[in-house]
């Protein structure tokens, strides 16, 4: 597979390019041009292994609005939203349009459309059901306001305690486990800090990603098709762990 060839089962899941952001540099977020993922892009970081990391993203308001719009789009791949917690899903239900949302106050986990909402500790529960889908899944989206999530690890700490709840690693096993050939649902970091704030390897590393794409997140929109004229990206804009 290369990114201007696809093949026809990822060409299904990405009809149209969905999502767009402009691709900054981590430090200065100087712009780089204009970044989406299509069919094409998105073989490339799935393969890669390369995320985005969506810094200065609005918040939970703004992201209500803009996934439930990737949520109606009737064709292509299904999106999984990872809310840092519980209580961000709630908030994103009570965003969330009510022409599009349950009636219902949601659960851990609910969905829209061809959308999912969970929070890692829910992802094991919705796996079965989004693996019934045909056209299989497009992205995996966490959104964690404060790029907490990745520290989140299980082990032991200095007080001798277990912690068990390893809740990147719930992440990185549900990516796991929708694995087609030698690819992966590429996955996009939506922070409100910004990236030079972070050791991004460290961020990128706790998600086994190889690398993030760094996008500002005043730019970033779901919307069916561009607003600007895109531009060919140079391969330095993948900031790679050591």
């Amino acid at each position: 597979m290369t990114p201007d060839s696809p093949p026809a089962w990822l060409r299904a899941r990405y009809p149209t390019a969905r999502i767009h952001g402009r691709l900054v540099k981590r430090s200065d977020e100087t712009p780089l041009g204009l970044a989406r993922i299509d069919a094409a892009t998105a073989g490339e970081l799935g393969r890669d292994h390369v995320g985005w990391f969506v810094g200065r993203y609005p918040g939970s308001s703004q992201a209500a609005r803009q996934f439930a719009r990737l949520a109606a789009m009737p064709e292509g791949g299904v999106w999984i939203v990872v809310p840092q917690s519980k209580d961000l899903s709630a908030q994103l239900w009570l965003g969330w349009p009510h022409s599009t949302r349950p009636a219902t106050s949601p659960t851990p986990w609910w969905q829209s459309g061809r959308m999912w909402i969970a929070p890692p500790e829910s992802l094991r529960t919705i796996l079965p059901a989004v693996r019934q889908d045909t056209l299989g899944v497009a992205g995996i989206l966490v959104l964690d306001p404060e790029c907490h999530l990745h520290r989140s690890r299980g082990g032991t700490l200095s007080n001798g305690r277990q912690m068990f709840n390893d809740r990147p690693q719930h992440i990185v096993n549900f990516r796991t486990a929708l694995a087609a050939e030698d690819w992966q649902p590429p996955l996009l970091l939506l922070t409100a800090r910004q990236a030079s704030a972070f050791v991004s390897e460290d961020v990128a590393r706790a998600y086994c990603l190889e690398a993030f794409r760094f996008i500002s997140g005043d730019s970033f929109a779901c919307w069916e098709e561009s607003i600007e004229p895109e531009v060919v990206l140079p391969a330095e804009t993948a900031s790679r762990s050591a």
